[in-house]
C-alpha cells in the first residue's frame, strides 16, 4: 500500500489535466454563450481535449490532431463543397507558414503548429489570426508569471539581449536558448494559452 503522501501526489498528479481542461471548457462555455467563438461545439470538444494531453504529458499527439483536422476539411467539404473545404485546407497552410518561425526558435512544439493549423482550417484566417494573439499574448503572460516564481526572469532577459546582439552583429536572426534544466527549457502546455486565448476571442473579439 502506497503511504499517504503518496497517494495525495498521484491524486494531484492525475487531478492536474482533468482540472485544466475543464477550467478551459467552462471559458469557452462562457464565450459562446457571450461572443461570436466560430465553431464553438468543435472547437471546445478539440481544445479540452488538446489540454489534458499536453497538461498530462507535455504534447499534443498527432493521434488527435491529424484526424481533427481530417474531420475538418471532410466538415467543410460536404457543407460548403470543394471551395468551403480548399479554403480551410488554404487557411491551415497559411497558419503553418506563419508558425514556422517560432517553431524553428523552439516557442512553440511541433504538436502546437499542429492543433493551430486544425483550428486555422475550422475558423479560416479572419477568426483565427486575433484568436492567435490573444494566445500569444496569454500564453507569454503565463510563461512570465513561471518563470519569475521560479527566480529565472533575469537569465530571460539576459538570453535576450544576448541574442538581439548577436543578431545585429551577425546581421542574421539568432537566438540564444535556455539552459538545460530551467522552466523555459521544459516549456508550459500552450494548449491552455490556445483555450483561454480562443475564450479571450470569442469575448472580445479582434484586439485591433
Amino acid at each position: 500500500m502506497l503511504p499517504l503522501h503518496s497517494n495525495l501526489q498521484r491524486l494531484v498528479y492525475e487531478g492536474r489535466p482533468l482540472a485544466a481542461s475543464a477550467f478551459v471548457l467552462i471559458a469557452l462555455w462562457v464565450s459562446a454563450h457571450v461572443g461570436t467563438l466560430p465553431a464553438a461545439v468543435g472547437t471546445a470538444a478539440f481544445l479540452t481535449t488538446a489540454v489534458w494531453w499536453d497538461v498530462r504529458a507535455f504534447r499534443i499527439p498527432n493521434a488527435l490532431t491529424g484526424p481533427a483536422l481530417a474531420v475538418v476539411l471532410l466538415w467543410a467539404g460536404m457543407t460548403g463543397g470543394w471551395g468551403a473545404a480548399g479554403a480551410a485546407l488554404g487557411a491551415g497552410l497559411v497558419a503553418l507558414a506563419l508558425l514556422f518561425g517560432p517553431f524553428a526558435w523552439g516557442w512553440l512544439g511541433a504538436g502546437d503548429v499542429k492543433a493551430l493549423v486544425v483550428l486555422a482550417a475550422l475558423w479560416g484566417l479572419d477568426a483565427f489570426l486575433p484568436a492567435l494573439w490573444w494566445m500569444l499574448a496569454l500564453g507569454g503572460v503565463g510563461a512570465l508569471v513561471v518563470l519569475a516564481a521560479h527566480g529565472e526572469l533575469g537569465a530571460l532577459l539576459r538570453r535576450w539581449g544576448r541574442s538581439l546582439w548577436l543578431s545585429l552583429a551577425s546581421r542574421r536572426l539568432f537566438y540564444v536558448s535556455a539552459a538545460a534544466g530551467s522552466s523555459a527549457r521544459a516549456g508550459l502546455p500552450f494548449a491552455v494559452a490556445m483555450g483561454l486565448g480562443s475564450a479571450a476571442y470569442g469575448l472580445w473579439g479582434t484586439p485591433w
